[in-house]
């Protein structure tokens, strides 16, 4: 697998084509240019994120899972076939199957409007949530230190939904409070097409903004739901 020098406005505009364009007449004539312009450069660019994930800190996550073009369309309403993105998150691997989606994740996510830097988990089960606040509470200062290093990353956005309900007595700082009530943890960063996703210089970015999660990542993991 050759070195990632950076996607290319070939991988845009496939992208753009394939949503729409979503059937299997298209792909099956686009399937070599898929290859080409997404496939390929998406999977150097994740090989040489897991070859220099630990530059951010040690026992960072090393197992990679990428999304497939298919859909799974056997229980959805939405009929398209393929995804007009792609995404690939690093997990420890030490759950079976997907049990990896209920612990904290980093990942990267292209489309054809944007991309994405981010972490968090993709199933923030309730048991796990009520452990998350549990853990908040018993050292909420530490907390806050957190929590203050992600404010000062502007470019950076905690995403997902929060309960409309008040979790706790409310007693918190107004900026733990944001977090304490998450329904679902994830923060990110949001780029628009730029010239830095056909540079060989996105590897770098991705892994600095992921540095900067590392500490809310370690937060996560932390967290005992037994």
């Amino acid at each position: 697998m050759t070195q990632f020098t950076g996607f290319t406005p070939q991988t845009i505009d496939f992208l753009w084509e394939l949503r729409m364009n979503n059937h299997k007449a298209f792909m099956e004539e686009n399937r070599q240019r898929y290859q080409t312009v997404l496939k390929e450069p998406f999977d150097c660019l994740t090989k040489e994120l897991i070859q220099r994930i630990e530059e951010i800190g040690k026992g960072m996550p090393r197992q990679a899972s990428i999304s497939r073009i298919n859909r799974d369309i056997r229980f959805s309403k939405d009929k398209s076939p393929y995804r007009p993105k792609r995404w690939m998150v690093l997990h420890d691997g030490k759950q079976a199957g997907t049990d990896w989606k209920c612990q904290p994740v980093f990942y990267f996510e292209l489309t054809p409007e944007a991309y994405y830097t981010g972490m968090g988990l993709y199933d923030s089960t309730p048991a796990f949530l009520q452990a998350y606040r549990r853990k908040i509470d018993a050292d909420t200062a530490a907390f806050l230190r957190i929590a203050n290093g992600l404010k000062r990353a502007k470019e950076l956005t905690a995403d997902g939904e929060s309960y409309k309900r008040q979790m706790g007595n409310g007693a918190h700082a107004p900026l733990v409070e944001l977090w304490y009530q998450k329904k679902e943890i994830t923060i990110s960063e949001e780029r628009p097409i730029d010239e830095l996703l056909f540079s060989d210089k996105l590897c770098d970015h991705v892994l600095a903004e992921w540095k900067k999660m590392v500490p809310l990542f370690r937060f996560l993991r932390e967290v005992s739901v037994g």
